[in-house]
């Protein structure tokens, strides 16, 4: 059996070594320029990417990210308990669910879970959505957690803004069809409902284009006194006065008191101070109590006859206002002209 020459098995050995060590040299290379790639990639991303180990719970890794989100620098973040830095920043009825989802993943769940945050650079409540995952070790083990951390803020504020925005629209239908039905069940003649229906819905219209134009704003009570009654062809000087203090309403009473004003003003124009020259209406509202007093005073009416509250007019001064905003109202036709008085709570008509 021949046999190799010791120097020709030696350079075979040799030249085995170098393969092993250009191999793990080629291997180290990439297995480093792949690193630097998800280094590179965890830096680009606008969500925080994140890993733990799964026994201690410390991040071991963490991205850039992290500062804008959090409001935090990661230097920061990572000193100490970074586990208990993280939980301090969420809001604390959001930590329990959190701390529970952390327990899934460690046992080998993945786990998408919302919460809220404070960030302690401005004191800002923000949103985050996390979607965490078991990371196993060769034996099969949860020996790390990865989590990417997403900001959904915004996305949170567009639902809120949908669902209002809803439930306005669902408000707003109720009433018109409480306009609609009351207007026809009220009205002696298809004619007679004809033209109470145009007024209301305009009343109600001018309320609405006055909230969608600054659907962030209250509407003040003045401005609301003034559009209905210019509608009715009063004009403030010469037959009518309007005091009161800056109100802002939130759109609901707005809307309750667009209604209200636009039936005193209807009922003026047609049987009391501005169906004449002579007539003149005081209008004034002040607050005290917690309470606002509005009233609405006809002067100079010659011979007015009493008026019979069955028209839906009379409906919403005396029964919507109390339903609605939790008002004492008290309505009076005299020989002189129509009073209309309200107490109405503060606490159901402005945002506090």
């Amino acid at each position: 059996m021949s046999k190799s020459p010791p120097n020709e098995s030696l350079e075979r050995r040799l030249r085995e070594v170098e393969a092993a060590l250009r191999h793990r040299a080629s291997a180290e290379t990439r297995l480093r320029e792949s690193e630097e790639g998800l280094r590179d990639f965890g830096d680009a991303a606008s969500d925080v990417l994140w890993v733990r180990n799964a026994r201690t719970l410390q991040w071991e890794y963490l991205t850039a990210a992290f500062d804008s989100i959090y409001g935090m620098s990661r230097e920061k973040a990572l000193a100490g308990d970074n586990f208990t830095t993280w939980l301090e920043l969420i809001v604390p009825e959001d930590r329990e669910h959190v701390q529970a989802a952390i327990e899934r993943i460690r046992k080998g769940e993945r786990a998408t879970f919302e919460y809220r945050i404070c960030r302690p650079l401005d004191g800002e409540i923000r949103w985050l959505r996390d979607a965490d995952f078991p990371m196993l070790d060769d034996a099969g083990k949860v020996a790390h957690i990865g989590g990417i951390g997403q900001d959904i803020t915004d996305l949170k504020r567009q639902l809120a803004r949908f669902a209002e925005l809803q439930h306005h629209t669902r408000n707003t239908l109720a009433v018109i069809r409480s306009i609609v039905r009351h207007t026809m069940e009220k009205s002696d003649s298809l004619e007679e409902a004809a033209a109470h229906l145009e007024g209301r819905i305009n009343a109600f219209a001018r309320v609405q284009a006055a909230v969608t134009r600054h659907p962030s704003l209250d509407i003040n009570l003045a401005s609301i006194v003034a559009e209905e009654l210019r509608a009715a062809g009063g004009r403030e000087g010469d037959n009518l006065t309007i005091n009161g203090p800056a109100l802002p309403l939130t759109p609901k009473a707005a809307e309750t008191f667009g209604l209200v004003v636009h039936e005193l003003a209807t009922n003026a124009l047609k049987y009391g101070a501005l169906s004449g020259r002579a007539g003149r209406i005081e209008i004034e509202w002040r607050l005290g109590d917690d309470t606002l007093h509005f009233i609405w005073a006809e002067h100079g009416v010659p011979d007015l006859q009493p008026v019979e509250h069955h028209g839906f007019g009379f409906e919403v001064l005396e029964r919507t206002l109390p339903y609605e905003l939790g008002a004492i109202v008290d309505l009076q036709t005299a020989p002189s002209g129509l009073s209309f008085t309200a107490a109405i709570p503060l606490w159901a008509i402005i945002n506090r």
